[in-house]
């Protein structure tokens, strides 16, 4: 899952504790294992739950212009991504688009991190785009967990 901001870490991962355990397995009940547990808040639950709904919806290898944009609002309704993440996920790419021909989103974002890195682009622009490639890439693997 992405997460955009400090403040919604704090909200997803409330806690982290850490407990003891006997282990018997071996017949011996000296032998102790450590297990850690975090605890997610019920605000994280519900971003992870809003993020794989979208990335189930959505194939980001083939998607169209207008499908994109569905996704988007979706992913910022929801808080899931950052106002610039959402304007360079969103911008166009090309002049005269067919907006509902179907393109592989996460291929041309890809090629146009590249573009940018060999033709001077910007260190922000550069790295807005990788932002975008990392939200893509884990709707991309969240939507293959069923």
């Amino acid at each position: 899952m992405y997460v955009n901001n400090n403040s919604q870490v704090n909200q997803t991962f409330q806690a982290q504790t850490t407990t003891t355990a006997i282990s018997t397995n071996s017949g011996n009940p000296s032998q102790k294992t450590t297990t850690n547990k975090a605890s997610i808040s019920d605000t994280g639950l519900n971003a992870y739950s809003n993020f794989q709904k979208i990335a189930n919806n959505y194939d980001v290898a083939n998607i169209s212009q207008n499908e994109m944009s569905i996704m988007v609002s979706g992913l910022l309704d929801n808080k899931l991504i950052s106002s610039t993440d959402g304007l360079y996920m969103m911008a166009p790419r090309s002049m005269n688009l067919d907006p509902d021909a179907k393109f592989d989103l996460l291929a041309s974002t890809r090629n146009a991190l590249a573009f940018n890195k060999a033709n001077g682009g910007s260190t922000e622009g550069i790295k807005n785009i990788e932002s975008v490639i990392n939200i893509l890439e884990a709707l991309q693997d969240s939507s293959h967990k069923v």
